[in-house]
């Protein structure tokens, strides 16, 4: 949860937090939406919703301001063996 400058916390949606995730892999729209078993329109979609949710620039500050809030976390894969929901693997 992140808490905005209005001190309100930030809600993502599963499938927001989903595509969250996807994007901070690389994944292209196209990748995730295949992953997501959705179109890749609605890919556009959640990602534009959560970074206005989060108030961010771009996608790289949107992935940026989701790790400093723990978010998502990032551990390399040697360390990575009992991953968590919202941890990518370097």
């Amino acid at each position: 949860m992140i808490i905005d400058d209005d001190d309100e916390p930030l809600r993502l949606t599963l499938r927001e937090t989903e595509i969250l995730q996807l994007a901070a892999l690389g994944l292209t729209t196209k990748e995730m939406a295949q992953r997501a078993e959705i179109a890749p329109s609605t890919v556009e979609r959640h990602i534009e919703n959560t970074r206005l949710k989060m108030r961010a620039k771009n996608r790289v500050h949107m992935i940026s301001k989701a790790i400093a809030a723990g978010l998502l976390t990032i551990e390399d894969s040697e360390s990575a063996t009992e991953q968590g929901p919202n941890t990518l693997s370097a």
